[in-house]
């Protein structure tokens, strides 16, 4: 029987600096805690942060993603045998760095059978059915052709649904550098997106009394994908709030997926990484 390795990558605040663990936590613990005795598992440790969050010093979303692809490079050269890599949002970003280009071998990329994406911030628009919008982050560093990727989303998960000219993106663009260990830094780069026009909504941005009556629309859109990425139960000091529209980010652990059947992500994940795996691996054995 051919052994699987899943290389696991979590999401902002699921790992941190230095992690030494192995084991798979996290929300993709509920894909590989219910995977076949075929299957390895072990998690890719690396900073996981957004500046300030979870951490006040933590690095920027840029530099947690490229120490995670580095690492995660690190571990595909010196696993043996057939790889399969799942992410969790930030994870997703960490895959795609790590796969893009000239940075990963071509005899290490030919043992990917697999990529698994949830929550991806790149997510392309229709490669999941009732995402109507695509990834909060833009488009991001191509796959590789010729590995299967499967992605998971949540229809109301404005992470990886944003709509087209969401205010959203704004912010995902002007945060990817910020750090409160490097405020100037982080000044100068948001200024240099500025001045370029870089910024995902660039075309869609202008002083018009047309912009303005859209942007009411874009705002009251703003609101709600907020309020979906808020968890469900808001606690400020000693006060409770009940957000009905909350927890889309967090929910594909325990929830049936929109649009998706009746069953939460990691369950679908898992079965769709079981199935890969038979059909690659005979491949591969018949190859040889």
């Amino acid at each position: 029987m051919t052994t699987v390795t899943v290389l696991a990558v979590g999401g902002t605040g699921e790992s941190f600096p230095g992690d030494p663990r192995t084991d798979v936590t996290g929300l993709l613990a509920g894909v590989t805690d219910r995977l076949d005795d075929r299957f390895r598992s072990r998690w890719v440790g690396y900073p996981s942060s957004y500046g300030p969050v979870p951490a006040r010093h933590g690095m920027s979303f840029a530099d947690s993603v490229a120490v995670g692809s580095d690492r995660l490079r690190s571990l595909i050269a010196t696993t043996p045998g057939p790889i399969m890599l799942i992410g969790y949002s930030q994870g997703c970003v960490v895959i795609r760095h790590a796969l893009a280009g000239d940075h990963v071998r071509r005899s290490d990329l030919c043992r990917v059978i697999g990529v698994g994406l949830v929550a991806d911030p790149h997510q392309p628009a229709g490669v999941v059915d009732g995402c109507a919008g695509s990834g909060v982050a833009g488009p991001g560093p191509d796959l590789p052709t010729g590995v299967a990727t499967l992605w998971i989303a949540d229809p109301a998960d404005m992470i990886c649904n944003a709509d087209a000219d969401s205010l959203v993106r704004d912010v995902a663009d002007l945060t990817e550098a910020l750090s409160l260990d490097d405020l100037l830094g982080w000044l100068r780069t948001s200024l240099l997106k500025l001045r370029r026009n870089t910024f995902q909504n660039a075309a869609r941005t202008s002083i018009r009394p047309r912009q303005w009556r859209r942007d009411l629309t874009r705002v009251r859109r703003l609101v709600f994908d907020v309020l979906g990425y808020l968890p469900a139960l808001i606690v400020i000091g000693g006060f409770r709030v009940r957000n009905r529209r909350g927890g889309r980010h967090t929910a594909y652990a325990s929830e049936p997926l929109g649009g998706r059947g009746d069953h939460p992500g990691v369950v679908v994940l898992a079965h769709w990484l079981q199935v890969q795996a038979t059909f690659a691996t005979d491949l591969m054995s018949e190859a040889a």
